[in-house]
């Protein structure tokens, strides 16, 4: 199973002792109900011969979930070799396209008059249809279908010779005409002819081909090719499958037996497609419109009703997402099965229903498009770590209160391993209000780290005193971060000194961007001075956003249609097509008006205009934020003169426009942002709605974020040891040079770049050489640096990088733009969606040409280092100095 979530995570719970409800205080919950035929599904996939099968967890998975099936009598027949019929209807099947193969075969049956003799099943005539299905979906190709066909003269003879063994029962009947032992005999042979075609065993090979299709792979050729050459037996693939099949085993799709062989030839058992399909299913589910999710089972509460003199249990199982969302799963018991509805569940190597489910689970669920729990899977096998401080010790249990407020009890496992300061404790040495961390496994309490001052006064543990808000403004000259944390604004200081981590990785401060979520650590209980900086990204990124009529709704398959379409860039609208399908994510918000709408009334809104905005999650691109379009559309483009946060408003152009807090999708840097992380002088394109009342719809904030360097020109004057300094300096500040007849000097490094670009040919000078021409002041030579022009770009207190330019041909454009292609060998760089900073107007111009960047003079500045045209990637965004088409100052941002 492919497990997308960390092994340890913080789960903020809150539990209530109040009678039984369907939400928690002050939050809604989500309410999904049990599958009615659970029972039967059970019935099915309560295999016999898998327990202690090394795929068992695979097997069940997607049997839960009807991507495969068994094969009669409680049996699955795992090392049973797949037939090519088995395995093209897997594929289907995991498409979600049973329905139509269905369809397909009934509509190929013809009206033939066999005398009442049942020849050909529904099974037969389905498999017709799941062929075709294939065929119309590019699963499989004519060319392949008429491979299998083909029979050899041996096969052939074979079959014609059953055909005639088994129609000689038929043609014993007095009372069937000619026709009749006509149709009945075609229809023997299409069942015959199967086995030697489509009942004949799949090979490993041809299984790999339909997969890639399925998962519309691209086939990696050349030097990327890398794993195919590790298996003993790769020559015996064909060499046209070579490149896909290497995409397979890049992804971790299919993969070498022990011994290093891939077998191309050899047989696919039914458990092995079971596991290969475990790898692949949840996107396609997704795509389906299924909600998959994790989180941990709160409460389970229990209430009877009685209908039709007939009891009814039911069960709400609260669940807390890993978003903090509250969903309840509903279930019924009855003595009358028509009351009956319910789930599988998987634990602990076991198929049950949804009664092994217990408190404090940490599961993963799939709720299916028609908003039925399906399938939950226990994993309690990974941690969940929960803060708070210590209400309750005693009787091998505590209860701790949250920092949200929430309070719960755990039972403690026997020998729980107790740390206070990392030193080894008892339980009754635990305090009450003091901090602790629980980890949890299987609804347990399994270790418990607490902590205690014994510093001195004003001093706490490090990390004990942490801070989490959503950063409005970075400063990083000043090192300053201001954050936005219930409704109101905190400033800190980040020394240089303090690290900052996103992920693994450490960055600078430069690093986050508007809309993150931070945790700032403590060693302090008052102050502003943070010890460490933990970033987590919140404004969601987004894919596109597009505007267009509502065309057609399809709740089934989660989706909907768009006509007359045109997708925001740059700027502008763009017009997209006549015609798109977009899928909804499980969490689509959609409003009007200011109102929340559900999918199931979208359908009421034919007709109307809409504005979304789509992400993409695994390849696959959904809308998550729809907002309907109310009166007329106003747009604008220019900065903010006034912006009201407690109205909700803004002025453009002398304009007031509203916003709404969740109404209005706002956009900064490539993500979804909140107003706060609106401000005035902003650069925006509005597009409103309305008719007395205009609303901005959407709010595109266009200012280019700080680079966190500090650039400047000017001449180089003194040169001293790892330093220097420059006279009638100019600083680039907000895009505009700021002139100053001052000297300003400047620290230099081994590590800083020094680049001469004032012939033809760019020269890389040596720090030591540009230190030593301090000696040649004075004299005439090309190795003197003095008086020369020069840009310098600093970052914290240290020169990094140095163009010595030629001032006739200095840079005198910025520009920002993407990359669209890097050429490494000729050093140019394709751009698109180019701005130009107008001086003037103080406002960034929309470039709409495309050219080549020419950066063989450029220094190339990423995260503060010194990179090179190799470090620059298709995407990136990049702030540039130019003159022309030539480059001699880029950041890649």
């Amino acid at each position: 199973m492919k497990k997308t979530i960390a092994l340890l995570m913080i789960v903020m719970i809150t539990i209530s002792i109040a009678p039984i409800s369907y939400a928690l205080s002050g939050q809604e919950a989500n309410t999904y109900e049990g599958l009615p035929t659970y029972n039967e599904l059970y019935n099915n996939i309560n295999f016999i011969d898998i327990k202690n099968h090394w795929a068992k967890d695979s097997i069940y998975r997607m049997s839960s979930l009807s991507v495969i099936k068994g094969d009669g009598y409680n049996k699955f027949y795992p090392d049973s070799t797949l037939t090519r019929e088995q395995a093209i209807a897997l594929l289907v099947r995991l498409l979600g396209l049973s329905s139509q193969a269905q369809i397909l075969g009934e509509d190929s049956i013809k009206n033939v008059d066999t005398a009442g003799y049942k020849i050909l099943t529904p099974n037969d005539y389905w498999s017709r249809g799941y062929i075709d299905a294939a065929l119309q979906n590019n699963i499989i190709t004519q060319e392949e279908v008429d491979n299998i066909l083909t029979l050899t003269e041996e096969e052939q003879n074979n079959l014609e010779l059953e055909v005639e063994k088994n129609i000689v029962s038929y043609e014993i009947n007095p009372n069937l005409t000619d026709d009749q032992i006509k149709n009945i005999e075609n229809q023997l042979r299409e069942k015959i002819e199967k086995k030697y075609t489509w009942k004949k065993p799949v090979d490993r090979e041809q299984v790999a081909i339909w997969v890639s299709r399925v998962l519309n792979l691209k086939p990696i050729y050349g030097q990327s090719q890398q794993k195919i050459y590790n298996l003993k037996d790769w020559k015996k693939i064909k060499t046209k499958n070579i490149p896909i099949i290497e995409a397979l085993l890049q992804r971790g799709i299919m993969k070498g037996d022990d011994r290093g062989y891939f077998n191309p030839k050899g047989h696919l058992k039914r458990a092995e497609m079971a596991k290969l399909l475990d790898n692949i299913f949840e996107d396609f589910l997704l795509k389906q419109g299924y909600k998959i999710g994790t989180g941990l089972v709160e409460r389970i509460d229990k209430n009877y009703q009685i209908d039709e003199n007939t009891t009814i249990e039911k069960k709400i199982f609260r669940i807390r997402d890993d978003k903090n969302n509250i969903l309840n799963f509903i279930t019924q018991e009855s003595e009358t099965d028509i009351y009956d509805r319910g789930f599988l569940v998987y634990k602990n190597g076991k198929i049950a229903k949804h009664n092994e489910l217990s408190e404090y689970d940490y599961i993963k669920y799939y709720i299916n498009p028609q908003n039925n729990v399906v399938f939950v899977e226990g994993l309690n096998d990974i941690p969940v770590l929960l803060e708070g401080t210590v209400e309750k010790v005693g009787d091998n249990q505590i209860t701790i209160k949250d920092y949200s407020e929430g309070v719960h009890s755990f039972n403690i496992i026997s020998g729980v391993d107790i740390r206070v300061n990392d030193n080894k404790a008892e339980l009754n040495d635990l305090l009450y209000g003091q901090d602790v961390t629980l980890t949890i496994s299987g609804g347990k309490v399994t270790k418990i780290n607490g902590y205690i001052d014994i510093e001195k006064e004003g001093y706490i543990h490090p990390g004990d005193r942490i801070f989490v808000g959503k950063v409005l403004y970075i400063d990083s000259r000043d090192n300053k971060l201001t954050l936005l944390k219930d409704n109101s604004k905190y400033e800190f200081t980040i020394k240089p000194y303090v690290p900052v981590i996103k992920g693994d990785v450490s960055i600078n401060l430069n690093g986050i961007k508007e809309g993150d979520i931070v945790k700032l650590e403590f060693d302090q209980y008052e102050g502003n001075v943070p010890i460490k900086v933990s970033v987590y990204t919140d404004g969601r990124q987004f894919k596109n956003i597009f505007k267009g009529k509502l065309n057609f709704v399809n709740l089934g398959r989660n989706e909907i249609i768009l006509n007359d379409v045109y997708y925001y860039k740059h700027a502008k609208w763009l017009y997209k097509d006549e015609n798109i399908k977009i899928p909804l994510n499980s969490d689509v918000e959609i409003y009007s008006d200011g109102l929340n709408v559900s999918k199931e009334n979208l359908k009421q809104y034919l007709g109307k205009e809409v504005y979304l905005v789509t992400d993409e999650k695994y390849g696959r691109e959904a809308a998550f934020k729809i907002i309907l379009k109310n009166g007329y559309e106003r747009d604008y483009y220019n900065s903010i003169q006034n912006i009201a946060y407690g109205q909700n408003k803004i002025k453009v152009d002398y304009n007031e426009i509203y916003y709404d807090d969740e109404e209005t999708i706002i956009i900064k840097d490539g993500r979804v942002v909140h107003p706060y992380n609106l401000n005035e002088g902003d650069n925006i394109y509005v597009i409103s709605q309305g008719k007395d009342k205009y609303t901005a719809a959407l709010i595109s904030v266009e200012n280019i974020p700080h680079s966190g360097l500090v650039i400047y020109r000017g001449r180089i004057d003194e040169i001293d040891q790892y330093k220097f300094e420059l006279d009638d300096y100019d600083i680039l500040e907000d895009n505009d040079w700021d002139f100053s007849t001052r000297q300003i000097s400047f620290d230099i490094s081994e590590d800083t770049r020094i680049l001469d670009t004032r012939g033809s040919s760019p020269v890389e000078v040596p720090v030591s050489d540009f230190i030593k021409s301090r000696f040649l002041k004075g004299k005439h030579s090309v190795k003197s640096y003095y008086g020369k022009y020069a840009y310098v770009v600093k970052y914290d207190s240290m020169a990094i990088a140095m163009n010595i330019v030629d001032k006739k041909t200095r840079p005198k454009i910025i520009t920002v733009a993407d990359v669209d292609n890097v050429d490494k060998l000729s050093k140019l760089i394709s751009l698109k969606n180019i701005k130009d900073w107008n001086q003037l107007k103080d406002i960034w111009n929309i470039n709409p040409a495309t050219f080549n960047l020419d950066v063989s003079k450029a220094l190339i500045i990423k995260e503060g280092r010194n990179v090179t045209i190799n470090d620059i990637q298709i995407g990136d965004s990049l702030y540039i100095l130019r003159n022309n088409n030539v480059g001699y100052i880029v950041v890649v941002r």
